[in-house]
């Protein structure tokens, strides 16, 4: 009976030294495991931050695309706008006012087109010259102020601030 309860205190020991070795394996496995869930977390919140960029980045490539597809398309009207400017004069000096009166009509509606598309006229005559918005045609030399405007001969265009055709002007050189 001795032998038993040496076997039986034996096999208890060796028992609870295989559970608590069993206890630090499993204590080390749920620190990996932790460690790896911590770590993936990371990498899902990398990728989705990049993907978020990449959304963004695309968009932005796309509203890129757009406005200057819309530039190209709004660039081909600007001979059309300067033709009616034309014809409205042309309706003035033969003093046809049925042809002015539609010539204006036309003028105004593709006017109130392009600028709901975001194209401004660059103001001229009268204003000092600048070299981002006027090419200048010709310079005289007569009475007035240095670098300005005195003639517009084609209308300039900005689309949303950025130079679709710059105005040609004849600009004033005092000496």
């Amino acid at each position: 009976m001795i032998k038993k309860k040496e076997n039986e205190a034996e096999l208890q020991e060796a028992n609870e030294a295989k559970l608590q070795e069993a206890k630090t394996l499993n204590d080390k496995e749920i620190q990996e495991a932790k460690r790896l869930a911590e770590e993936y977390k990371e990498t899902m919140q990398r990728i989705q931050a990049e993907f978020e960029n990449f959304q963004k980045r695309t968009e932005k490539e796309m509203q890129n695309f757009r406005v200057m597809a819309n530039a190209r398309i709004l660039e081909e009207f600007l001979p059309l706008v300067d033709s009616l400017g034309e014809g409205i004069k042309e309706a003035e000096k033969s003093n046809n006012k049925e042809m002015k009166k539609g010539f204006v009509l036309i003028h105004n509606q593709l006017s109130q087109i392009m600028e709901k598309n975001g194209v401004k006229q660059i103001k001229s005559v009268g204003e000092k010259f600048d070299h981002n918005f006027h090419d200048c045609m010709l310079t005289v030399n007569e009475d007035g102020k240095d670098d300005e405007i005195l003639e517009e001969f084609q209308k300039g265009y900005t689309l949303n601030g950025k130079i679709l055709r710059p105005a040609k002007v004849k600009v004033n050189k005092v000496k």
